[in-house]
Parts: structure tokens; C-alpha cells; sequence
């Protein structure tokens, strides 16, 4: 009875040892995972400064204002985390990226001819990698609201201006897909024409080989027809 017991108290025993080892282990690699994506998206996130030096980026949440001398992208972590992860998804992100400086430029530039000065712009790019921007408040010497209307005018051009240029992009990317296509088409032609070529000439080779072997019999048998005939 007594070797019953310390049995069974052997096996729980290990068992419960064994049990805790695996979900210490088990734990650990969840810990080592996390990590190990938290300093790649690290690392991506010190490549994107590097690459927009311009841009201050937020990613700690909350919504930062811009000003005429700074450009500030206010960017979801989790649209950080899917580009650092998913590099189509960075390109596609990066592209947009590209015309911030230049459209925070038009705006500031737009809005001091009209006379207005801009409150803090923000942009924003949520986790799907959607960009949105809206001015804060605006204010003009002139009478009358038409300088904030033109100012504002301004901002949803510039936003139209973005649409446009990736459609373009989209454009440009297609024309050049058909062009490889075309070109694809050509080279394989060009290869089968070639191997038409080939077969054409080994043929002819061929032919002319064999015409050469009878005219020779046929010389041979008319020679000794002479002979035999002399």
C-alpha cells in the first residue's frame, strides 16, 4: 500500500514538474516571439525616419499637429507593425509618404497668398494605411471668409492632387506591365522563328546530303556502264 502511494506521488510529482517545464518553455518562446517582432518593427521604423528625414513620426498614439516648419505623420502602431511586415504594404504606404513634404509645402505656400494663416495641420494614417489630413483653425486679416474658403479650397485640391498622382503611378505601372508583355510575346516568337530556322536548314542539309550520295551512285553506275561497254 504504502509503495501504491509513493508511487502515485512519484508520477504526479513528475508529471507536475514536467507540466510546468513545458509551459515555462512554452512561455518562453511567446516571450522570445514577441521580441523578436517588437525589434523589427524597431528596425523598420528607424529605416522609415532614415528614409523621411522631413517627417517627424508619431506612433505613440494621439494626434500630433504639424506647423509650417515641421511635417508630422501621425501613424497607427498597427499600421507600423503590418508595414514592417508586410513589405507590398510598406511600398504602397511609402508611396503616399513621399508627397507629404511637397503637399505640406503647396499648402503652407497656398495659404500665405491668400493671406491666411493655418492653425496646426494633421495627417493621419490609420492601421489599413488610409491616409486622412485636416487643417486646424485659420485665420485671415481680410474681411469676409473668402481667403479661409480659398485655403480650404486649397487643401481638398491638394488631396485630389494625391489621388490623382497615385492613379497615375497605377497608369504607369499598367502601360509598363503591357510593355513587358509585349515584349515577352515578341522574344517568343522571335525563339520559335529561330527554331523553325534550325529545323529548316537541318532539313535542307539533309536533302541536299542524300541528293549528293544519288548523284554520286549515279555517276558511278554510268562510269562503269562506259567501261563495260568500251
Amino acid at each position: 500500500m504504502s509503495m501504491e502511494i509513493s508511487s502515485n506521488y512519484g508520477s504526479y510529482y513528475n508529471n507536475t514538474v514536467y507540466n510546468s517545464r513545458a509551459n515555462e518553455a512554452t512561455e518562453k518562446t511567446k516571450t522570445e516571439k514577441v521580441q523578436s517582432s517588437k525589434e523589427k518593427v524597431e528596425e523598420y521604423y528607424q529605416k522609415l525616419c532614415k528614409k523621411f528625414p522631413q517627417i517627424t513620426f508619431n506612433t505613440k498614439g494621439g494626434v500630433m499637429p504639424g506647423n509650417a516648419n515641421k511635417v508630422v505623420v501621425n501613424m497607427s502602431p498597427e499600421c507600423l507593425k503590418k508595414m514592417a511586415n508586410d513589405p507590398e504594404f510598406a511600398k504602397e504606404v511609402e508611396w503616399n509618404l513621399s508627397g507629404e513634404v511637397a503637399a505640406h509645402s503647396f499648402l503652407y505656400s497656398s495659404a500665405r497668398r491668400d493671406g491666411v494663416e493655418l492653425g496646426g495641420p494633421t495627417v493621419t494614417y490609420d492601421a489599413n494605411g488610409n491616409r486622412e489630413s485636416s487643417c486646424g483653425g485659420m485665420r485671415t486679416a481680410n474681411t469676409g471668409n473668402s481667403s479661409v474658403s480659398k485655403s480650404q479650397d486649397k487643401s481638398d485640391s491638394l488631396e485630389e492632387c494625391i489621388r490623382k498622382k497615385r492613379e497615375e503611378k497605377e497608369e504607369m505601372e499598367a502601360r509598363l506591365d503591357e510593355k513587358r508583355r509585349k515584349k515577352e510575346e515578341f522574344e517568343e516568337r522571335l525563339e520559335e522563328m529561330r527554331q523553325e530556322r534550325e529545323m529548316y536548314l537541318e532539313h535542307f542539309i539533309e536533302g541536299n546530303h542524300s541528293l549528293k550520295q544519288y548523284q554520286s551512285a549515279e555517276a558511278i553506275q554510268v562510269k562503269s556502264y562506259f567501261d563495260t561497254n568500251a
